[in-house]
C-alpha cells in the first residue's frame, strides 16, 4: 500500500506537468466566495500540493523504518506490538491522504483550465460541494485511525497530557477521533444545506471545534488520571 501511495503522488506529478504545458504562465491564483478571481499568479504554484504530498509519500519510509527498527529493538512484547500498530497506521493514513489530495489536485487543475475560459468550476455549487466533500474527507481517514494508535511520540493525537499513561492516551485519542469522524460528517452534509460560499467555512469551523473540543477532553482525562493516582 505504501508502494501505491508513493505511485499515486508520483502520477499526480507528472499530470500537473502535463497540464502545466499548456497553461499560460500567469493564472488565476485565488476566488472569492461567489468564484470571481482575486488574484493571479504564476502558473508554477500548481506546484506546491503535487511536491508536498510526494515529499510525505516518500518521506514517510523513513518514519516507517524507525518504527520498524523500534518494533525489532523492543524489550516487551507490548513495545513491539504497539510499533508495528502505528506503522499500520502510518500506511494507511499515508494511502488515504495521497489519494483524496490527488482528487483535490484534479478539481484545482480542472477549475483553472476553465478559469481560463472565462467560466470556474469552483464557483458553481457543484464544484464548491465536490472540494468540501473531498476536504471533509480527510477527517474521516485520521478520525478512524487515531483509535488505533499505541502510545508513541511521533504518531497520534500528542498532547503532553495525552502522553501521561496509557489511559490518557487511549481515552483522548478515541475522543480525537470521534470528533473529526463528526467534523468531516458534518461538513460533508452541510455542503447540501448550506448556502453557496460556506461550506468550506462551515467545515473550518467544525474542524476548529473538534480540535478545540478534544483538546479541552484531553485535558479533562490527564487530571481524572492524575487524581486517582494521587488518592
Amino acid at each position: 500500500m505504501k508502494q501505491l501511495a508513493r505511485m499515486i503522488a508520483a502520477l499526480c506529478l507528472f499530470v500537473t506537468l502535463l497540464v502545466l504545458r499548456e497553461l499560460p504562465a500567469e493564472i488565476p491564483a485565488h476566488y472569492d466566495s461567489a468564484g470571481n478571481i482575486t488574484r493571479w499568479g504564476s502558473k508554477y504554484e500548481l506546484l506546491i500540493l503535487p511536491m508536498i504530498l510526494l515529499l510525505v509519500s516518500f518521506g514517510s519510509r523513513f518514519l516507517l523504518l524507525h518504527l520498524r527498527r523500534k518494533a525489532e529493538q523492543a524489550g516487551s512484547d507490548k513495545e513491539r506490538q504497539a510499533a508495528a500498530a502505528n506503522a499500520k497506521v502510518v500506511v494507511i493514513v499515508i494511502f488515504s491522504q495521497a489519494l483524496i489530495l490527488s482528487c483535490i489536485q484534479g478539481v484545482a487543475l480542472y477549475n483553472t483550465v476553465f478559469a481560463l475560459r472565462g467560466e470556474s468550476f469552483l464557483s458553481t455549487f457543484a464544484g464548491e460541494k465536490l472540494l468540501t466533500i473531498l476536504c471533509g474527507s480527510l477527517l474521516l481517514v485520521p478520525g478512524n485511525i487515531l483509535p488505533k494508535c499505541r502510545r508513541n511520540g511521533m504518531v497520534g493525537f500528542r498532547l503532553p497530557w495525552t502522553k501521561y499513561n496509557d489511559i490518557t492516551w487511549q481515552k483522548s485519542n478515541r475522543f480525537a477521533g470521534r470528533m473529526l469522524v463528526a467534523a468531516g460528517i458534518l461538513g460533508i452534509v452541510s455542503t447540501a444545506f448550506s448556502p453557496k460560499g460556506y461550506g468550506m467555512l462551515l467545515l473550518a469551523v467544525y474542524t476548529m471545534a473538534a480540535i478545540v473540543i478534544s483538546t479541552v477532553r484531553a485535558w479533562q482525562v490527564y487530571r481524572e488520571e492524575k487524581a486517582k493516582e494521587q488518592s
